[in-house]
């Protein structure tokens, strides 16, 4: 058995290394490998953050989007209230029937269009005993 060795193992972790003439070069290299790592750990930090708001902001524009598109769509409907039912009379006519109940901001073709989706009307012939659904706005 040797009595004197210049073995190393590679396992120990107490190994210090040092420039000759400059005894806190391990030091210095301990520092600078501390803000490394404390610069990659706040990067990360940050690039998390980054995706997290990405994900946030498309969210955000999904759900705006459909908001949008639905409001589009539902508009004409979430004016409509509760309608009333009328008899037709001889002489009427959808335009003197829209003149007579719709809304004085409204225009009339406007008015006549939601008296027939509301009757399922193609045309605009209806005949004296007609009960029709009329909006109201």
């Amino acid at each position: 058995m040797l009595k004197y060795s210049t073995y190393n193992s590679i396992y120990n972790e107490d190994v210090k290394v040092s420039a000759p003439g400059n005894p806190s070069a391990y030091n210095q290299l301990n520092q600078v490998k501390e803000q490394i790592l404390h610069l990659l750990t706040a990067l990360t930090t940050v690039f998390r953050q980054i995706s997290f708001i990405k994900l946030v902001l498309v969210l955000m524009l999904v759900i705006s989007g459909f908001t949008v598109v639905g409001n589009v769509f539902a508009n004409s409907v979430s004016l409509m209230k509760p309608q009333k039912e009328i008899v037709v009379e001889r002489g009427d006519t959808l335009w003197s029937i829209a003149l007579a109940n719709k809304p004085e901001d409204m225009r009339t073709v406007v008015y006549i269009e939601g008296i027939m989706k509301a009757n399922g009307l193609e045309g605009t012939g209806i005949k004296a005993g007609d009960i029709l659904t009329v909006p109201v706005y």
